[in-house]
């Protein structure tokens, strides 16, 4: 009986064809060595002055002294983030393309928006986060997250909180929360976190989910309280602020920021990229300026950063049942 063997021996390979496949090696690690050779563009899919672009530039600005080269971002949106993240993967993968890898990215499949998919992308490290939080007026009668909970366990249907969108970022934790403590509240939806406040502080609902920064002045001026943090620990700025988890609730919620670019870039670059983000996430200096923007460091490689967007991307699909079970 013969044995077939499938591939070849390299001392069988024409003399021709193993001097390009050598070559190529070559001429790829060389690229590599010489990388980045230009300036780096890095596309963001929301507007100017958003969390997302705010998020970014504020990275960037560390980014690209680790680096050696200028980064150049570009605001490229519409399409609830698509149109940006469509523009990325038609760029080459050589690491002189990058984008801004969002919580997002794990909407597009479960919520059949666009073909666009996590494996799409070579996510290479996060960079900062938020959390929802629930806030309350500090008049209300809900003094912690408890007195909410049975309050609205009492009046079923009853309690309102205010959100972005349905099924958006800051609903989909609140969807989790209410099923896993059994409580039924109307959500109801505003155009985005100042009409939430607006909304709150004219009694027109109950507590909102929203994030730290936008209600941080009103938190300071002793108008508004924040209740319980969708966060994996605390918030280090308001760490009276407990968690859902250790409530007792499996639902811990971020929007990660983090770097990427379209798949297929050499792991020599993405080593480069690596570690330039890590030193970044080492600056104290860095640490500091999030903290102004309501943001804290997500210390994740690229590895662990693409399974929390996996794990969303179930959770969102979850929370698309529950919807449409309700309705």
């Amino acid at each position: 009986m013969k044995t077939w063997k499938l591939g070849l021996r390299p001392s069988s390979l024409p003399a021709a064809l193993l001097a390009c496949l050598v070559g190529a090696g070559t001429a790829s690690l060389a690229l590599a060595q010489q990388y980045p050779a230009k300036s780096i563009e890095w596309i963001v899919m929301w507007s100017a002055g958003g969390g997302a672009d705010t998020a970014t530039r504020t990275f960037t600005k560390y980014f690209e002294k680790e680096i050696g080269q200028n980064v150049v971002v570009k605001n490229v949106t519409g399409g609830g983030g698509s149109i940006g993240y469509m523009t990325s993967m038609r760029t080459r993968p050589d690491g002189h393309h990058l984008v801004t890898v969002q919580g997002d990215l794990a909407k597009f499949a479960p919520m059949q928006l666009a073909s666009i998919k996590i494996q799409d992308f070579d996510i290479i490290g996060g960079f900062a986060y938020q959390s929802p939080i629930v806030i309350a007026r500090v008049d209300s009668p809900w003094k912690t997250m408890k007195d909410f909970m049975e309050d609205a366990k009492k009046n079923p249907g009853q309690r309102t909180i205010g959100i972005s969108d349905i099924g958006g970022a800051h609903h989909q934790p609140v969807v989790l929360w209410a099923k896993a403590a059994g409580l039924k509240i109307r959500a109801v939806a505003h155009a985005g976190s100042p009409q939430m406040n607006a909304a709150l502080l004219g009694g027109h609902v109950d507590v909102v989910a929203s994030y730290i920064r936008p209600a941080k002045p009103y938190v300071k001026e002793g108008k508004l309280r924040f209740l319980g943090y969708f966060g994996a620990k605390r918030p280090e700025e308001f760490p009276d602020t407990p968690t859902f988890k250790e409530m007792g609730y499996d639902v811990v919620w971020e929007q990660p920021y983090g770097i990427g670019g379209p798949a297929g870039i050499p792991g020599e670059i993405k080593a480069k990229l690596s570690a330039a983000t890590e030193k970044v996430r080492k600056t104290p200096a860095f640490k500091d300026d999030l903290a102004k923007l309501g943001l804290e460091v997500y210390d994740v490689s690229g590895a662990e950063f693409k399974t929390s967007l996996m794990k969303m991307q179930d959770g969102i699909a979850e929370v698309i049942g529950i919807l449409k079970a309700q309705k």
